[in-house]
């Protein structure tokens, strides 16, 4: 591979994990490799996994929005941990070459409550990395709110 082992340490969901914790996580772990436009998992699929994009960039859709784009080190149905009978909600497909790394749910969730202190590093990793998303996302709607406000003046100023 590329130095797999080497580069999970480089992923903000494991920062601070010891080498045995990212041992538990790479041994249950498995890589695949996707072309362009191809779907990793699309919405409604059964949540069964944790994604970690690897190289490349992968879009986040819902219907036919774009909720987002993440790259290297981003993790991706991250919710599959929380909620074991969760369905995606989302589609996940990649916009050129991607190498993902596979993390079953079920593995990491055992791992976790094995290790009370890895649970919490990356608890900690998902929660930054989500407050990121959603501030993201804020800033997102806030244009966009900002751009209706100056059309309805706008408008107000036509009509009346």
């Amino acid at each position: 591979m590329f130095g797999l082992r080497a580069a999970l340490n480089q992923i903000p969901l494991f920062a601070s994990l010891t080498p045995d914790e990212l041992d538990s996580i790479f041994d249950v772990s498995t890589v695949r490799e996707l072309a362009a436009a191809e779907v990793l998992f699309a919405e409604e699929d059964a949540a069964d996994a944790v994604w970690v994009v690897l190289r490349g960039d992968v879009e986040i859709s819902k219907a036919t929005v774009v909720l987002a784009e993440v790259g290297q080190g981003a993790a991706i149905g991250e919710l599959s941990l929380f909620l074991s009978t969760a369905k995606r909600s989302a589609t996940a497909r990649a916009i050129c070459p991607v190498t993902v790394l596979r993390i079953p749910a079920n593995a990491l969730r055992k791992m976790t409550a094995a290790n009370d202190l890895a649970a919490l590093k990356m608890v900690n990793n998902l929660a930054h990395q989500m407050a990121e998303r959603l501030s993201a996302l804020n800033e997102r709607l806030l244009s966009k709110t900002e751009g209706l406000t100056v059309a309805r003046s706008e408008l107000r100023r036509l009509v009346f």
